[in-house]
Order: structure tokens, then sequence, then C-alpha cells
């Protein structure tokens, strides 16, 4: 498995953990071309997944992951979810007008995109726990600036994060690949040497990453580790799949709609005789008889 993964890593010579996610073709590209973003809403979305795939990765309990943006600017709202089992869901809406505006872009700082406003992200552990929510302001270049200023100040980590999403071409159709790397540092070993020597070290060999070698389909995960961190003895662990599997279900869809007013379900019954209901996500449309919702 080279694609669509998550590992964990550890370092013998630094006081390091990590995580490193490689999407493709299963993963992130169904994803991406479901609602034919411009380009730079497509890698923002990317980076978003990834990043919500190592975080999520991290956690010890079951649940999803969701890192969401809202803003005022021409991505009002971008939510990328990391669920058990390496389930993958993500959706940006853009403003009216604003994909004429973005196709000859590139990638774009976040603020630029999602306008003045926050990154989020929120642990949901089920309706019978209360979820945990982590907020940073979205000021950076980049959305890893964004996601290792969250660290620090949510989680008092020191943190390094990589993130790059790009079309890579072949002999088919160019396909949407991305790659994340997250490190943070743990409790050194003051029987092995400065820890705080040892951390700075591994940071500047993470610094050397470059996003071509994070999506470059010809380098492995395990390969790309030991390009960085070989003379830290870097370990890489089995790696756990990841899928493009949205969770959304007629059950759940009918249930929202009983919440709506009776008159306004009437106005919504389409000439079909049936309500009409279209996942953000997935874009996959329901068709449901409206005596199931009144029932």
């Amino acid at each position: 498995m080279t694609d669509d993964l998550i590992a964990s890593f550890s370092m013998d010579g630094a006081p390091v953990r990590g995580r490193i996610t490689r999407l493709g073709g299963g993963a992130l590209d169904p994803i991406l071309r479901r609602h034919d973003y411009p380009r730079p809403v497509a890698m923002l979305l990317g980076e978003a997944l990834a990043l919500a795939a190592l975080v999520g990765s991290l956690l010890k309990v079951d649940g999803r992951l969701i890192v969401q943006a809202q803003g005022a600017g021409p991505v009002p709202l971008l939510v990328a979810e990391h669920a058990a089992g390496g389930r993958l869901r993500g959706y940006a809406r853009l403003a009216d007008g604003a994909a004429a505006a973005l196709t000859r872009e590139n990638r774009m700082p976040p603020g630029a995109l999602l306008g003045s406003g926050h990154l989020v992200m929120t642990l949901d552990r089920g309706e019978d726990a209360q979820p945990y929510q982590g907020v940073v302001a979205l000021e950076g270049d980049t959305l890893s600036d964004c996601a290792e200023r969250y660290f620090f100040a949510s989680e008092q980590t020191e943190t390094r994060v990589a993130l790059a999403v790009g079309e890579v071409h072949g002999e088919g159709a160019p396909v949407w690949r991305g790659s994340g790397v997250l490190m943070q540092r743990i409790a050194g070993d003051q029987a092995r040497g400065d820890p705080e020597e040892d951390w700075r070290r591994a940071s500047i060999l993470f610094g050397t990453v470059k996003d071509e070698e994070l999506i470059d389909p010809d380098l492995p995960a395990d390969r790309l580790l030991y390009r960085l961190f070989h003379e830290e003895r870097v370990r890489m662990a089995d790696a756990s799949p990841l899928i493009d599997l949205c969770t959304c279900d007629e059950t759940r869809l009918t249930n929202v709609m009983r919440q709506f007013p009776a008159e306004e379900l009437r106005e919504l019954v389409e000439p079909d005789g049936l309500l009409h209901a279209r996942c953000q996500f997935c874009a996959r449309t329901y068709r449901i008889a409206p005596e199931n919702v009144s029932a």
C-alpha cells in the first residue's frame, strides 16, 4: 500500500512522534473531482483533508475529527472530516461568482480564500458525549501555519506540520494527490543526549521537505521519511487505509426533514411526488416519500 494511507513514525535519535499520510486516486481525487472546484479551492480542501487524517488518527477515542473554517471570503465554508475506519469526506462552499474569479489562480493563503475567520477542530464522539473544540485565527500563508499555531495555543505542544496537494500528470487523466506530515515533540531521554538539540535538529530536517516530494507517486511514505530522517533512525509503523466514504444516509436525512414545518415540506415536494435531498459532501441525491417524513 503506497497511497491512501496513514501511518505513525518515531525516531530513535530524537524526542519525536509523528504521522504521515499519502492521498491519491482512491481517497482524495474523487472528493475533489466530485464538485469540480477551482484549483486553489481544491488545493486548500485537499490540505484540510490531509490535516483531518493526521489529527484524527492521533486520537485514542472513536469519533469524528472535523476541520472547519468559516469566513466572509470567496469560500465562506470549508469542512474536512476523518471518521473511524479511515473514512474521509470534504466539502467547500463557494460564494456566488467566486468560481470564475478563482479559475486562473493557484495556491492561495487560507485567509485570502476564506476571509477573516477561524480554523476550528472538533472531536465529535457521538450524541452522548460533549464535543471537544479548539479554535485558532486564520492567519498565515498556509494551512500548515494555522495548524502549527493551533497546536501551540490549544495543546501547548511543539508541533511541525507540512501539507501539500497537487495534480500529478501521467499516462491517463491527471490525478489529485495530497500528503501531510505531522511531527510533535515528546519528553526526551537525558541519558541519550540533549533533547532540546535533538528536537532542533529534527525540526531543521523537517523544514527541508518539498511539496513535490510530498506528492511524488514514486516516493513512498517510508522512503520519504528515510530521506528526511535517516540519520535519526526513523521508524514507520504499519499503515492503515484511508477511504472516500460519506456518512450520509436516508434515515439521517429523513430525521432532519422531520424538524421542518409541514407547510415548508409540502412546498419542497417535487413533481414526481417525492422530496429530493442532496448531500453536500458526496453529491448523492436521495428521493424520500413525504409520508416517511411525517410518519
